[in-house]
């Protein structure tokens, strides 16, 4: 294999305060991959939890150089996983601080200049099969890995979604929200017209992303092959047959008042105006309902879904609870009987996931990454073509539950014997069926 690079000497990666303690790699069987994800963290969700479910799948196969944010070296090196996988972990300073007004962006560029530094050092002490840029996963912002001369994957890459602008009419929300919504695609596209991004994803051997959506926009910037993946892993036990008998017995109480849940941020693109349709509507039809909202209600937007759920008199049905610690939220989950995903472009879908594990089915519009997170047996996640369709089929759907409870039991074991697909193990097939015979064709990797 060809090594690029400045090469770093032993001494100064040795001697440098900023690396995780020096192993001996010697003896491992296997190939020597680099894997940069600015964010990695053994319990945390979102792009830190993705660099670390990514990082222990590609850990079964590959001998680990991890290069991130110096902030995580020291949440990571300490771990049961990193010491018995033999991590080496490469810090790089200055990691993104804020996404206001852009600022992140321009931080993760900073970042990514000085990454590339540290990885033609890695390159220069051992032979690496390759490369994955596993987070931060934003397709507008990468390394010039294409200027590395070696093999690359890329993803999984979420921010290509965007609203159908059929679910922009029919809300009652700012004129700016539809603007911008509006115009997010071909802001997406704009990406395609950067001519490192579009070298980057033409020379990567795979590019994943996050969605359908995010799959046309880095076609577009020349991405030759690319998987759709559900990026994150639900890591917690799902105890099936407590929480189908907790279901079970709730099934009487579904005719007393169905209990809905809607939690997310306070923004617009979340949707939380639909959930208050959607209550609206069942109210006018005569079923005993009432919504829980979770969020940060202090701010412009959770005042303004506050005030809107006055003005279309649902104050007596609508709870707004704060944010809160998760195994509270947990509980709260179980005393209600479906969850409103209404969510116009998320990249990834555990709330729904965690739901569903709960024994909740979900009520989703099913766009973004939410398209794979909900089961397509229970509750609404198919078809849905606008928000008048939207809360026409929730409302019949909880039309159906509060006539025939059982129907709910049912859809709620349905859902719950979905959500264990996505499991740690589900990455781990992906790297070695997929990722593997990319990087180190016919190499023999044992699983």
């Amino acid at each position: 294999m060809k090594i690029l690079g400045n090469k770093l000497s032993q001494k100064k990666m040795n001697d440098s305060p900023l690396s995780s303690p020096k192993v001996d790699l010697s003896g491992t069987q296997k190939p020597h991959l680099i894997v940069v994800a600015e964010s990695i963290h053994p319990t945390a969700g979102s792009e830190a939890g993705k660099g670390w479910w990514w990082s222990s799948a590609l850990g079964k196969h590959f001998q680990l150089h991890i290069v991130c944010a110096e902030y995580f070296v020291a949440k990571v090196s300490s771990h049961e996983e990193a010491i018995r996988q033999q991590w080496r972990l490469y810090p790089v300073k200055d990691a993104v601080t804020t996404w206001k007004y852009g600022i992140g962006y321009l931080q993760y560029a900073v970042w990514l200049r000085r990454a590339m530094k540290v990885i033609r050092g890695i390159m220069a002490e051992v032979p690496v099969a390759g490369l994955c840029h596993v987070v931060m996963g934003s397709f507008r912002i990468l390394g010039k890995y294409d200027q590395l001369g070696i093999p690359y994957v890329v993803g999984p890459l979420g921010g290509g979604e965007y609203a159908p602008s059929a679910f922009l009419k029919g809300r009652e929300v700012p004129l700016w929200h539809k603007a911008l919504e509006t115009l997010r695609p071909y802001i997406n596209l704009a990406s395609a017209l950067v001519p490192s991004l579009r070298r980057c994803m033409n020379s990567a051997r795979l590019v994943m992303v996050t969605s359908e959506e995010g799959e046309k926009v880095v076609r577009a910037m020349g991405a030759q092959r690319v998987e759709v993946v559900f990026p994150d892993a639900y890591n917690f036990d799902i105890n099936v047959e407590e929480v189908s008998a907790l279901r079970e017995q709730q099934a009487g109480t579904v005719k007393d008042s169905i209990r809905l849940l809607w939690q997310g941020r306070a923004l617009w693109w979340k949707a939380p105006d639909l959930a208050l349709q959607v209550l609206e509507r069942a109210l006018a039809c005569g079923l005993k309902v009432n919504l829980t909202m979770v969020s940060q209600w202090e701010t412009g937007v959770g005042k303004a879904v506050q005030a809107q759920a006055r003005r279309m008199g649902l104050a007596n049905h609508v709870s707004f609870l704060q944010f809160m610690p998760r195994a509270e939220f947990l509980k709260i989950a179980r005393e209600h009987h479906a969850f409103l995903a209404t969510s116009l472009h998320d990249s990834g879908g555990i709330p729904l996931i965690e739901a569903q594990a709960n024994g909740l089915p979900c009520l989703t519009l099913a766009l973004g990454g939410n398209r794979q997170a909900a089961c397509p047996d229970a509750g609404v996640s198919l078809g849905v073509t606008s928000p008048e369709d939207f809360v026409e089929k929730s409302v019949a759907r909880l039309i159906r539950w509060q006539n025939a409870p059982d129907t709910w039991v049912r859809e709620s074991k349905t859902a719950l014997r979905f959500s264990m697909q996505f499991s740690e193990a589900r990455l781990e097939n992906f790297v070695k069926e997929t990722i593997v015979p990319i990087l180190v064709p016919g190499s023999g990797v044992d699983a």
